[in-house]
């Protein structure tokens, strides 16, 4: 017969457990040594391995250096019913699970408000980009201003949280006082040792692609109006012009081990997105060495500044059109994997478990 004391603690476990049942709330990782519980809105899934594999590697690579985590994956995707179990969970953890956590980590704005109705323990938040920076194109009047009101919330939500990190300055900037003043920029790494180098012709070989055309990879959220799919089109239309058989080869939800041998597979990186925190596509093509042409957006001048083989240009279809040409008969590839050092995966869990350590989290 249970103690009037573990009542508790055993009915706020079964409700976890039911979120877990559910698939509304699930447990990706658990930990026996665990001090730290990381709630995210993102996190590859079955159907969906390219759905934020940025925080797992980031959360595996913070355990790699000797801080593990348990980690609670917020199914907001399924519905926004997620959202609400995902705040009773934080809300019953403690009891759940009493005096096992000394922090919550969570990752995206959706995540932070329901992870902050965890009490007993500091909680940080890490901010992507369209949660703090809003939707600024396409999508229609309604959506934008949907999306405008999400991020109005999400910041001023920040101010709650006990810390925050941002991708980028941009993205700290849109802070409210309060919360910059506890803010760190921290990139997503790069894993250097899964992105690197490779011989062109075997990459194209292995993916069936021509060896006789110039081709132009677009990776990123086809469905997504922020990465501009359509000016990216227009842009390799007006190249093509003047280079033939120039080739554009959009890649979208591809999971992560897949992306290198497209990289090297490809004569430049296109990226016309409107909206970034800091660009993960970016920094993986500049670990491998592939030329990139970006519009100004998140980090985006400055992974790129004194990079050989790389450019910024106006998202104007003819200007951009006129740097592609110069270019692809330039550059072969780029020095971009010398500039990455201090992008790597193992630097940003540095900085992360930095983070923790201020916020009270014993780390080895």
């Amino acid at each position: 017969m249970r103690s009037a004391g573990t009542w508790p603690r055993f009915a706020a476990r079964r409700v976890v457990a039911w979120a877990d049942r559910r698939r509304l709330v699930t447990w990706e990782r658990r930990d026996d040594d665990a001090r730290v519980l990381v709630i995210t809105s993102v996190w590859p899934y079955e159907r969906n391995p390219a759905y934020g594999p940025y925080v797992r590697d980031i959360v595996d690579e913070v355990r790699r250096q000797g801080v593990p985590a348990d980690v609670l994956f917020i199914r907001g995707y399924r519905s926004a019913g997620a959202y609400l179990a995902g705040a009773l969970v934080a809300l019953l953890m403690p009891i759940a699970y009493p005096r096992r956590y000394r922090l919550v980590h969570c990752h995206t704005g959706e995540a932070a408000l329901a992870a902050r109705f965890f009490f007993g323990a500091p909680v940080l938040a890490s901010y992507l980009g369209t949660d703090i920076l809003g939707a600024q194109i396409g999508g229609g009047l309604k959506l934008r201003a949907t999306y405008g009101l999400r991020s109005r919330i999400i910041r001023a939500h920040a101010g709650l949280m006990s810390a925050t990190t941002t991708k980028s300055r941009e993205m700290e900037a849109l802070l409210t006082p309060r919360a910059r003043a506890r803010n760190a920029v921290i990139p997503d790494g790069v894993d250097r040792a899964r992105f690197h180098p490779r011989d062109r012709e075997l990459a194209r070989a292995e993916l069936g692609w021509r060896t006789d055309r110039t081709i132009v990879l677009f990776a990123g959220r086809v469905e997504s109006p922020e990465k501009r799919l359509w000016l990216a089109r227009e842009v390799v239309g007006l190249a093509g012009a003047e280079i033939p058989g120039l080739e554009l080869r959009i890649v979208s939800d591809v999971p992560p081990e897949a992306m290198p041998v497209h990289y090297a597979a490809a004569d430049c990186l296109l990226h016309t997105s409107v909206s970034e925190g800091s660009s993960n596509v970016i920094k993986e093509a500049l670990a491998c060495d592939l030329p990139v042409l970006a519009t100004p957006a998140g980090d985006v001048r400055e992974l790129l500044d004194g990079v050989a083989g790389c450019m910024v240009c106006e998202p104007r279809a003819p200007a951009l059109a006129s740097a592609l040409v110069e270019l692809l008969s330039r550059y072969r590839e780029s020095d971009g994997r010398d500039h990455t050092g201090g992008l790597s995966i193992e630097e940003a869990a540095r900085r992360t478990i930095a983070e923790y350590r201020a916020l009270g989290v014993p780390c080895s």
